[in-house]
């Protein structure tokens, strides 16, 4: 299933819930659909409204595995789930932040409360896999690095959906399952509708299952948290630097695509 949150354009502000089948969405009570509506009636929302945390894994910042260290759990910081909006929607930042470039992840949602989960468990704690765009401070980062601590050069915004795939909709895709499940699907990052990146989820040095397992073994990871892997298109020319109006958009092959536009400050 394709599961999402969204507001009519004719009712903006009342929230609804739901699943995308044939292009279209159908309204649910959580049991029933209630209702069917075309997709350009909708204005999608964040698939997860207020979630307790964001873990970023960022597979260009884990540590060196040392020789004969190969079992090395992957890394993960804390990011600000209040940056999080919905699909298609206008991030601002001040024009004092100088340059913004873009991570791409893909993200999974924790369907319920775990502590200390094995690896050939985690997979079963995933509710559903999404998108995320996150826009993140060039010399913000650079100066975090210095004193081993990223934060606020990731706090500028993300968008985040549209729609929550559950896992089951992609085990076609399933390319290694030795430890946790790894998918090959194709990621490709466009800036005004030009390509300017393309990797694929099989490259990911990690599977959600390892993040997860490793979130929890200190902390238990809540209903509701979300786990990014990323970035999902990475080489030696990855930055991509973005100017205000610019519309950045990723599409990973059968999860969607999300998009996100770029203004200063008023």
């Amino acid at each position: 299933m394709k599961l999402c949150r969204f507001e009519l354009k004719s009712s903006p502000g009342e929230i609804r819930s739901g699943m995308v089948y044939s292009g279209k969405i159908y309204e649910t009570d959580g049991a029933n659909a209630i209702a069917v509506h075309e997709a350009d009636s909708v204005r999608p929302l964040a698939p997860i409204p207020h979630a307790p945390s964001l873990r970023i894994f960022r597979s260009d910042l884990q540590p060196k595995v040392l020789a004969g260290n190969d079992a090395e759990s992957p890394k993960f910081f804390y990011g600000n789930p209040m940056c999080l909006v919905g699909a298609s929607q206008i991030v601002t930042f001040p024009e004092a932040i100088g340059a913004v470039t873009v991570q791409p992840f893909v993200a999974a949602v924790v369907v319920a409360d775990a502590y200390q989960v094995e690896i050939e468990d985690a997979d079963d704690l995933i509710l559903g896999i999404t998108l995320m765009i996150m826009l993140t401070s060039v010399d913000g980062e650079r100066t975090e690095r210095i004193y081993g601590a990223l934060g606020s050069s990731h706090d500028i915004g993300a968008a985040i959906g549209p729609v929550l795939t559950t896992p089951d909709e992609l085990d076609d895709h399933i390319t290694d399952a030795s430890s946790g499940k790894r998918y090959a699907m194709s990621a490709v990052l466009r800036v005004n509708g030009v390509e300017r990146l393309r990797g694929d989820l099989a490259d990911l040095p990690f599977s959600f299952a390892e993040a997860i397992s490793s979130a929890s073994q200190t902390c238990t990871v809540k209903a509701g948290d979300i786990i990014a892997l990323g970035p999902v298109v990475l080489n030696d020319e990855s930055t991509v630097y973005l100017d205000p109006g610019d519309e950045v958009q990723l599409a990973v092959e059968h999860l969607g695509a999300i998009s996100l536009k770029l203004s200063l400050l008023q």
